[in-house]
């Protein structure tokens, strides 16, 4: 009897992965690589603000979680993902637009305030050990080595050296056409994004101001951006523009291909890549699993229903974490994956 349970279990995970069967809302499906998704632990998100204003981002490491909503970012202690505790927070004067963390540090993008350089080694109690002003809205930064690039909506792409964390000194900026939107970085590599059609690719190696080793415009750039090692010494870069997967391989910095667009069923709004697998925070219709294995032809693995809708994605170890509501009811909602 075991055996039959087993093909039937085997069966109907592949009608989920082709999508002639829906998953039922809150099930555990069997994804046909052997990932299944269940729900252990959430963290309630404290009421908005203000109007339209949602818990901007979650991003998990080494058994903490990290948390920006409005102008706070707090952290977790995730060990035991049934039971967070709530450890230290520090309150920013401006908006956490984006953060990236490296290390012990947290670089945050906190709109007219610029770069906050928070050092976060001491979870109970996050403190800030410099900034650096932008000209304009500072949205996101990624570090590599003492170097810092800030996405600033008015200059484009800045770069500061962070040697001495209390005087950040601005080694140079690139002003990015249309609107600059997101920056990440992989190894001494920075990608950074602009609506409605840029992809820039940056060596941070090379001294002085920052400039491009290579420009791609294609319609649709996603406005946030994700990028991983996949096996096979590829490397690929996702994010969501217009409610789909957009899909990028850059493999070769000097010269990155849109691979590319993938329609999730429900509206991407965020992505988190684990080598060629991206986990897709698709709106009302939860989160989608897709295997970039071949990153011209994205295949959808199965997928996980939420109650809220599904606004961010991260994931650290066997954990995701989804950001899911609205500005009057959210949460982060843990899942584990095996």
């Amino acid at each position: 009897m075991s055996r039959h349970w087993a093909l039937a279990a085997r069966c109907a995970a592949l009608f989920v992965a082709l999508g002639f069967v829906a998953p039922v809302s809150g099930a555990v499906p069997v994804i046909s690589q052997g990932v299944h998704l269940e729900q252990v632990g959430s963290i309630p998100v404290p009421a908005a603000p203000r109007a339209g204003y949602l818990a901007s981002q979650v991003t998990a490491r080494d058994g903490y979680a990290y948390i920006s909503l409005g102008k706070a970012f707090t952290i977790y202690d995730v060990s035991d993902p049934a039971a967070p505790q709530r450890l230290g927070s520090y309150e920013f004067p401006e908006e956490i637009w984006r953060f990236r963390i490296t290390g012990s540090r947290a670089y945050v993008g906190a709109n007219f305030l610029g770069l906050g350089i928070l050092d976060i080694s001491d979870p109970t109690a996050p403190r800030l050990v410099g900034t650096y002003d932008t000209l304009g809205q500072a949205s996101i930064a990624a570090g590599f080595e003492t170097k810092v690039v800030i996405i600033d909506h008015m200059e484009g792409l800045v770069m500061v050296d962070v040697s001495d964390e209390a005087e950040p000194v601005l080694i140079g900026s690139y002003y990015i056409d249309g609107y600059a939107r997101d920056v990440v970085t992989l190894g001494s590599l920075a990608f950074a994004t602009e609506s409605p059609s840029g992809l820039y690719v940056f060596d941070l190696s090379k001294p002085g101001s920052p400039e491009p080793v290579s420009i791609l415009h294609a319609a649709g750039a996603p406005r946030a951006i994700e990028v991983s090692s996949a096996a096979g010494g590829s490397t690929l870069l996702c994010g969501a523009s217009g409610g789909n997967l957009q899909v990028y391989d850059v493999s070769d910095p000097l010269a990155p291909i849109r691979a590319a667009t993938f329609k999730t069923p429900g509206r991407a709004e965020h992505v988190a890549l684990d080598g060629a697998v991206a986990y897709v925070a698709d709106g009302e219709a939860g989160i989608q699993i897709v295997d970039l294995s071949t990153p011209t032809k994205p295949r959808l693995l199965g997928s996980y229903e939420l109650a809220r809708r599904a606004h961010y994605v991260s994931f650290a170890g066997s954990h995701v974490f989804v950001i899911a509501g609205d500005e009057e009811d959210a949460e982060v909602v843990i899942l584990r994956r095996s």
